[in-house]
C-alpha cells in the first residue's frame, strides 16, 4: 500500500488518538467525540480494505448531549469488519445507526455475515462482554448490549437511557 505523506501523517494521528483513548482507562467520554473515535478508527481500516470496506452511516445532525462509555461503540465496528468484511474476498458493509428511540438512545452496529462460515470459532467475545460490563455499570443496569443474527446480518444495539 503506497500512502502520500499527508495520508501517513493522519493515520499516525488517528492512530495516536485511538491509543490516548485506550489507555485512558474506563472512563465516559461524550457521544459525539465517541463516534469522532469511530469515524477515525473506519478512516484507518478504509486504507487497509480499500474499496472492500462500505460503510453506512445513519447519524442525526443534531445528537443527543449525553456521555457514553470511551471505546463502547468502537469495539462493536471492531467486530463487524473483523468477522463480516475481513474474511470476504469482496469485503462487506458496516452499518451504523443513531437514534432516538421514547427515552432511549439506541446505537447499532450491523454487518453481512459470510456466506460460508471461515473460521472455526465465533471468538472470545472479549470485546463485546466489556462493552457489555461498560454500558452496565455507567447506567447502573439500566443500559443494555443486545445482539441478534437474522437473514444473513449481524446486529448489535447499544440502548443507553438518555435521561440519568
Amino acid at each position: 500500500m503506497h500512502q502520500r505523506p499527508e495520508e501517513a501523517e493522519r493515520l499516525l494521528l488517528d492512530l495516536s488518538d485511538l491509543f490516548r483513548a485506550a489507555l485512558a482507562g474506563p472512563r465516559e467520554i461524550s457521544l459525539s467525540d465517541e463516534l469522532s473515535l469511530v469515524r477515525r478508527y473506519l478512516e484507518i481500516e478504509s486504507l487497509r480494505f480499500g474499496d472492500r470496506l462500505r460503510v453506512d452511516w445513519q447519524v442525526p445532525d443534531a445528537l443527543p448531549d449525553l456521555t457514553v462509555p470511551a471505546l463502547s461503540i468502537q469495539p462493536l465496528v471492531e467486530n463487524a469488519i473483523r468477522h463480516g468484511v475481513e474474511p470476504v474476498a469482496t469485503g462487506g458493509d458496516v452499518h451504523l445507526q443513531v437514534a432516538t428511540n421514547g427515552d432511549w438512545l439506541e446505537v447499532t452496529v450491523a454487518n453481512a455475515l459470510p456466506s460460508a462460515p471461515v473460521r472455526p470459532t465465533t471468538g472470545h467475545q472479549v470485546g463485546l462482554n466489556a462493552v457489555r460490563a461498560r454500558i452496565q455499570a455507567m447506567t447502573h443496569g439500566r443500559g443494555s448490549v443486545r445482539t441478534t443474527t437474522a437473514e444473513g446480518r449481524y446486529t448489535a444495539v447499544i440502548r443507553i437511557p438518555l435521561t440519568p
